[in-house]
């Protein structure tokens, strides 16, 4: 679905869906790319020191992947023309969290939300595997 190659599941998908629900799941997207690109962050870090080092620290938890973008992007080479499209994509969980969508166009924008993800993840990736290897 994420991938638009299926209109008409998602449509009835999006049907069976409050627009509450893929409000927080999209926002459950968000925090997991967050804690991926911090952990990648910590890809300088590792080794010796990995015992030392408790990764995600809960009194300084990030909780927008467009601010771990901006904390991080420079160092893992991370673009940083995505951050705009980071927050464009957060103030759309808001939209379907609190009602305010004003068209029919919420299930479009929920399927390009969740491949702009996949992308931004395999990115992320991409940064870790080039500083290991």
């Amino acid at each position: 679905m994420s991938l638009g190659q299926c209109p008409d599941a998602a449509i009835r998908r999006r049907g069976a869906m409050p627009a509450r629900l893929i409000g927080n799941g999209l926002r459950e997207l968000d925090l997991f790319l967050t804690d991926m690109i911090v952990e990648a962050q910590r890809i300088d870090r590792l080794g010796t020191a990995a015992g030392r080092d408790p990764g995600i620290h809960p009194g300084r938890r990030i909780f927008s992947a467009a601010e771990a973008w901006r904390r991080a992007g420079g160092q893992l080479g991370l673009a940083g023309v995505e951050r705009g499209r980071l927050r464009t994509m957060r103030a759309a969980q808001n939209r379907h969290c609190y009602g305010g969508w004003r068209d029919g166009d919420s299930g479009t924008a929920m399927q390009a939300a969740c491949a702009d993800y996949a992308r931004l993840a395999r990115e992320v990736l991409a940064a870790v595997w080039g500083r290991m290897g």
